[in-house]
């Protein structure tokens, strides 16, 4: 087993040996100090900066959508909450509900 694992990496050596190298251009690191130089380093972002980037990033959707389906959601809530019925005992707490309904007498 070790016979065929030294062979690999004779192998392997070989092929590194062989391939082609390429030497880095004398201009490599200025280019790569100009390429810095525009690149924005750490910079303090101001809170509402911090917030408009938070938004981009998830996508937030459009406020038409965000008001439409918080209508929606306000109108199935709305529908769900059981409605109230006042008796003849109960006549000083009156439902939140109540306005909506016109079975009071006119006045």
């Amino acid at each position: 087993m070790s016979n065929t694992r030294d062979q690999r990496e004779q192998k392997l050596e070989a092929m590194l040996q062989a391939r082609r190298f390429e030497p880095a251009s004398p201009d490599l690191t200025e280019r790569i100090i100009r390429k810095a130089q525009h690149i924005p380093q750490n910079q303090t972002i101001s809170l509402s900066q911090w917030v408009r980037g938070l938004f981009a990033e998830f996508h937030l959707p459009r406020p038409a959508y965000v008001l439409v389906s918080t209508l929606i959601f306000g109108f199935v809530v709305g529908f769900t909450i059981p409605q109230y019925t006042i008796t003849a005992d109960d006549t000083d707490s009156i439902s939140v509900q109540s306005f909506l309904y016109a079975d009071e007498d006119v006045l």
